[in-house]
């Protein structure tokens, strides 16, 4: 049996290219390699699309890529109508409680502002675009 090895990029539809960028960037300190049309992937996303989507390339510290896919045709979300479906961001323990202020500060929609289990302790919020994220930060 095959095994996976980990995570090559995590990939996020947005309604608004530059907004989600700016909001990774400047919020959660992203760093932005690339923005263009998504002609690597081929004609998969031309056929079921109609057009390559505009892409922005996104790099964690660690070097872990987020891609943001922007949406041909917008639409509403809720404030939580994905229940479950996340992308869970892991940060340094000494780092929460300016995380949390900073989240405050950009006005950011928070969720839930401290959740403390065994493992860690984490923040949950939404993105600009309504894509329910978690910062995580272990106790010890």
């Amino acid at each position: 049996m095959f095994k996976i090895k980990g995570v090559h990029h995590l990939g996020l539809p947005v309604n608004n290219l530059d907004r989600a960028k700016k909001f990774y960037t400047e919020v959660l300190g992203m760093q932005c390699t690339k923005v263009a049309e998504d002609e690597e992937t081929g004609s998969l996303f031309k056929e079921a699309m109609g057009h390559y989507p505009m892409t922005a390339r996104m790099f964690m510290q660690n070097g872990d890529e987020l891609v943001l896919f922007e949406r041909s045709k917008p639409i509403d979300r809720g404030a939580f109508d994905d229940g479950t479906s996340h992308i869970s961001l892991e940060l340094a323990k000494e780092d929460f409680t300016t995380a949390v202020a900073d989240l405050k500060k950009a006005g950011v929609q928070i969720l839930y502002e401290e959740h403390v289990r065994p493992t860690g302790r984490s923040v949950y919020f939404l993105d600009p675009e309504g894509n329910y994220l978690q910062i995580h930060t272990p106790l010890k």
